[in-house]
């Protein structure tokens, strides 16, 4: 199955005078996001009749939302157990899965973030690594990047799971080719991870 197409959003919009969407305000906010922190401040200022505060905070509701919804990398299913969907932010990824906790159940969503530094980490390995492997082992990648043996990342499930991610992001850049069978093949030699975010 072959990688979904990757998402951009690009719409033109033409100036108007702007004005409170109730729409956007009447829509649960989650303060766990940025967009959602904001959304909560602009409903109270809009129930204490600070209009102006509403329409500023609800402008830059959208733009959040615009950042954290504009681009969207789609990476096959890792192992066939979850479709996972990354979101590209300023400063890191979210990384949102969906899995059967139990068997039988619905698939629940799962979100986990990596920083854009932890990426990085990952790609000065895979650098210093290439110049002794021309197939690196995931095993050699994760030792490097956590300073301990394979057999205690590999058992330390949220680091081997966020290991697996970045490799799938690294992949969908076209900056290495990463095997299934556990090696990865440099394709294009990059310092930081900014350098394909353009």
């Amino acid at each position: 199955m072959g990688k979904e197409i990757f998402e951009k959003n690009v719409e033109k919009e033409e100036y108007s005078e702007p004005r409170l969407d109730l729409g956007i305000l009447k829509r649960k906010s989650n303060a766990k996001t940025p967009s959602g922190l904001v959304l909560s401040y602009a409903k109270k200022s809009r129930e204490k009749g600070d209009l102006e505060m509403a329409l500023l905070l609800q402008e830059i509701y959208k733009k959040i939302r615009n950042i954290e919804t504009s681009e969207k990398v789609r990476l096959e299913s890792w192992k066939g157990k979850s479709g996972i969907k990354v979101i590209v932010m300023p400063d890191k990824f979210i990384i949102i899965r969906h899995q059967k906790i139990e068997k039988g159940e619905k698939p629940k969503e799962i979100r986990s973030e990596v920083s854009r530094q932890e990426v990085n980490r990952v790609i000065w390995a895979i650098n210093e690594l290439t110049k002794t492997f021309d197939k690196i082992p995931t095993s050699e990648i994760a030792e490097k990047v956590y300073r301990k043996r394979w057999g205690n990342v590999f058992s330390t499930r949220p680091e081997h799971i966020t290991l697996t991610h970045i490799l799938n992001i690294l992949e969908y850049y076209g900056i290495i080719h990463y095997f299934r069978s556990g090696h990865t093949k440099v394709l294009k030699e990059i310092r930081e991870i900014q350098e394909v975010l353009k």
